[in-house]
């Protein structure tokens, strides 16, 4: 099954929900087929990259899907990106063309002048104007291409450890209905659903996650509606939730955070249970956090563990969760989940290690085939995350192996005392660094953002406290700062080298 199955078969069902504006899966096609012949008539041949830079919008899908259909490239880039950091991915990449839209045109023209070796002659505007996409295809004829072969999504990494790295992988060469029915594998083990239902597109869609979740939930017949706003905001979404009827939707922890600090009030009235499945990734989830939204959901919150490169490699549901809090499940099938040591060595069950993933699909770091080869060890995939396998082949997480702390000669996991301390009742938000020690080499540190109304004053001592018990005297942070905001990622996810400078900065070292 596959959207454009759908389309045939059932065009008057809404596909994609902007807004005021609806598009059926009918309408959906249309426009996808002309926008596929206006690649055409601008050159854009087959294995080459169209470029968007848009907030969530009907026209990064339709796009999308149309580059999707016919063995081209589809390159999703970070709104918010300044010029500079887009100019990078534009040279990096080498788009045939690159669509905005009128508010964001100046940033991404003036990234575009910056891209000596460009290929694409200007940039294509969703809004009216002289460079207007609509131009090239809304005024050409509504006809299928005849030959449909898949295409490939190209994503760019969070660039938390330096540039970001363009992850390409090789046209398979089948058709488009092969690769979501291959994609809907993985997709079914976290409990998703055949339409009709209702995906709510509250992450950003220039990251791979909700991106394939997205277009899975066009695949099985499901409406997409964009949600609203340059920002998450807990209260309009669960409201939003209710008046569309959600049935799935991809979240990161932090949005859970957030929604479990709505008052009582707002929360109760909400009503869950319509809701098959909503999926979430990207970052750890406090144990807490998790236990209290599936007492609130119920048990329909699924989370898989992979990355840009490896995409789905394990999944676990509620229900498996609920058996052993904290995994992030077994692997998903045709791909096998080994602990390795640093020789490479495999580890058995218990023991903690790096892990490596046999089966993962091949790839690229764009222009850097040495980096890309660093990333594949006899055949499996590792790329830096320590973690532990226990009995039943089930995979815990433990942190990434270049946010490590050595400290007195002893590796300290940043993640592992984050989802400790991130239990008490005054932290809304965590981040713990190693910064620089003469006697220990690093020493632990926790940054804090202190939940609303907390005396600030109390909070460190109060931490102290709390860790005591809980983590063992190494892991224990030797300092707390107490923040007003910690910055992350639409992933949830946290510059920690930023952060780490911002503080070695403030003179406090």
């Amino acid at each position: 099954m596959s959207w454009y199955t759908v389309a045939r078969h059932e065009p008057s069902t809404p596909a994609i929900v902007d807004g005021t504006q609806t598009l059926t899966f009918g309408q959906l096609r249309s426009v996808v087929a002309r926008i596929t012949a206006g690649f055409d008539k601008m050159g854009v041949a087959a294995g080459h990259t169209v470029a968007v830079v848009l907030p969530n919008c009907w026209e990064l899908l339709a796009i999308e899907l149309a580059a999707l259909s016919t063995e081209r490239y589809f390159l999703p880039i970070n709104h918010h990106l300044t010029a500079d950091e887009i100019a990078y991915i534009l040279g990096n990449s080498a788009p045939s063309v690159v669509v905005t839209n009128n508010e964001l045109l100046d940033v991404v023209e003036a990234a575009a002048g910056q891209v000596t070796d460009s290929v694409f002659d200007h940039v294509q505007t969703t809004g009216p104007g002289v460079h207007a996409f609509d131009r090239v295809w809304a005024h050409l004829p509504d006809c299928d291409p005849e030959v449909r072969r898949a295409g490939s999504v190209v994503y760019y990494s969070s660039g938390t450890t330096g540039r970001p790295k363009g992850i390409r992988r090789p046209l398979s060469g089948t058709t488009p209905e092969q690769e979501s029915d291959a994609s809907q594998v993985a997709w079914a083990k976290l409990q998703v659903a055949p339409g009709p239902g209702v995906h709510v597109a509250v992450a950003p869609l220039y990251h791979a996650a909700p991106n394939g979740m997205a277009l899975g939930a066009l695949g099985r017949g499901v409406t997409v509606v964009i949600a609203p706003g340059k920002r998450f905001d807990a209260a309009r979404f669960l409201s939003l939730a209710g008046e569309v009827g959600m049935t799935e939707s991809f979240m990161v922890p932090t949005m859970f955070v957030r929604l479990l600090q709505l008052p009582p009030a707002q929360r109760e009235a909400f009503d869950p249970s319509l809701l098959r499945c909503v999926v979430h990734a990207g970052a750890p989830c406090p144990i807490s956090v998790k236990q209290h939204m599936i007492s609130w959901w119920g048990p329909i919150v699924s989370e898989f563990y992979g990355s840009t490169e490896s995409s789905v490699t394990t999944t676990v549901t509620s229900a498996e969760w609920l058996d052993a809090p904290g995994t992030v499940g077994g692997a998903r099938p045709g791909c096998r989940i080994e602990i390795h040591d640093r020789q490479g060595s495999v580890l058995p069950p218990g023991d903690e290690g790096l892990i490596c993933i046999i089966g993962s699909q091949p790839f690229e770091y764009i222009g850097d085939p040495g980096k890309t080869q660093e990333s594949w060890v006899d055949g499996g995939l590792v790329l830096g995350d320590i973690g532990r396998l226990d009995e039943a082949g089930r995979l815990f997480v433990l942190d990434r192996r270049s946010d490590l702390i050595l400290t007195g000669g002893v590796n300290v996991y940043p993640a592992e005392i984050e989802l400790a301390l991130s239990n008490h009742p005054q932290v809304q938000d965590i981040v713990v660094i190693g910064m620089p020690d003469d006697e220990w080499g690093q020493r632990v540190l926790a940054v804090v953002q202190p939940a609303e109304g907390v005396d600030r004053n109390a909070l460190a001592e109060d931490l102290a406290a709390y860790a005591s018990p809980i983590l063992a005297k190494f892991k224990q942070p030797r300092e707390y700062r107490i923040v007003d905001e910690i910055p992350r990622m639409p992933t949830g996810k946290v510059n920690r080298t930023a952060i780490r400078e911002r503080q070695i900065d403030s003179g406090q070292a």
